[in-house]
């Protein structure tokens, strides 16, 4: 018999084959097992059969048992729903992450000139008269840059704050320059997620937690240049979405039959809008591509995704280029999901109503015509 040294956590004595032997017992305790293989040389473990207890409580007892074992568990469910899969996979999968504050506050710093600078100089030619004077880009750039940079910062730290709450090591935004004039100074934020989640409740929180955080800032910001608005003489544009129609009514009912002049703010916030829009898309990488996985799994969540981007290259034919562009960098940042380390566990009734709440938002932010 092997003793386990409390104060090293680690297998005294313990041999490759007595690792494997410790490593069955444990998942036998959870699961009745019906066939098992070693994978990539032994670095990975696999047991197949059906769990004895629910997922997410055999999640949490092979990852406190696997640990002084030097492993981490992985759940699955085989396509047919018939057997579930216990992966035993030999390190940590939680990397340490070396944070560097001041490249943050760099690009950061940056983001800010050139959102002020080119922003500006965009908000300004939208402006009657179209002065493009240093002064007026200022006077335009900085209530421009400050809105833009309010939602984008507290969208990511949405991601950021729900992240760290499941323990996933997570980066500090990184905010994205543009020094290009004709954009609006900024291709936006990010973070970076440098660990796995470890199931699909926490996988929505995460990916849930900045477009709600993002729009909690962008539609009172909205309403606040709506108010200050001035009305054009021409027709309402046709692609108002839902959420912006409704914002008209409520707070400038006249401007209901009328195109309004965007102001810093107005177009900032409305900016804000679209990209929350833009993300929510079920595909990949995107938020929407991290709720639609957790919510409705690997097989279903591929499925629409393709689907989404299907239409989004009919759309970009025949109605806005922008999804073309789109579909592009949902493309390129990947199509597939990673999985979460328990990906059996189900959401809970909460998140399946905070799953219907976001289709139904998205629905109302949704235009065929973004810009």
């Amino acid at each position: 018999m092997h003793a386990v040294d409390p104060t090293t956590n680690q297998v005294a004595g313990s041999g490759e084959r007595d690792v494997l032997m410790l490593l069955r017992a444990r998942v036998a305790d959870v699961m009745a097992i019906e066939e098992s293989a070693e994978l990539a040389g032994g670095q990975v473990v696999a047991f197949k059969g059906r769990l004895r207890v629910g997922a997410q409580e055999a999640f949490d007892n092979l990852k406190k048992r696997f640990a002084d074992l030097g492993y981490v568990p992985l759940l699955r469910e085989n396509e047919s729903g018939e057997r579930e899969e216990v992966m035993a996979v030999r390190g940590n999968l939680q990397a340490v992450l070396a944070q560097r504050p001041w490249v943050n506050a760099l690009l950061f710093a940056a983001t800010a000139v050139t959102t002020t600078l080119f922003g500006g100089m965009f908000a300004a030619s939208l402006a009657p008269g179209g002065d493009l004077s240093l002064p007026a880009i200022l006077a335009n750039g900085v209530p421009f840059a400050l809105t833009l940079l309010a939602i984008l910062a507290v969208h990511e730290f949405g991601h950021y704050v729900q992240a760290r709450r499941h323990g996933v090591p997570v980066t500090l935004p990184y905010f994205i320059p543009v020094p290009l004039p004709g954009t609006l100074g900024t291709f936006g934020a990010f973070i970076q997620m440098r660990g796995a989640v470890e199931n699909k409740r926490a996988l929505f929180d995460v990916g849930i937690g900045g477009p709600i955080a993002g729009l909690l800032v962008a539609v009172p910001l909205f309403v606040v240049g709506l108010i200050a608005a001035t009305l054009a003489e021409t027709p309402a544009p046709s692609n108002r979405s839902y959420l912006v129609t409704l914002l008209i009514a409520l707070f400038r009912p006249e401007a209901m039959d009328y195109g309004i002049i965007l102001n810093p703010v107005l177009l900032a916030a409305r900016f804000g809008l679209v990209v929350t829009a833009l993300n929510l898309l079920p595909v990949g990488q995107l938020d929407g591509g991290h709720i639609a996985y957790a919510a409705l799994g690997r097989k279903w969540a591929r499925w629409v995704g393709l689907a989404t981007v299907a239409i989004m290259a009919v759309l970009g034919v025949t109605a806005s280029p922008i999804w073309l562009v789109w579909m592009a960098f949902a493309l390129f940042s990947g199509i597939n999901h990673a999985q979460p380390l328990n990906d059996i566990t189900p959401l809970d009734l909460r998140r399946n109503v905070a799953f219907i709440g976001t289709f139904i938002l998205f629905l109302s932010i949704f235009t065929l015509r973004p810009f």
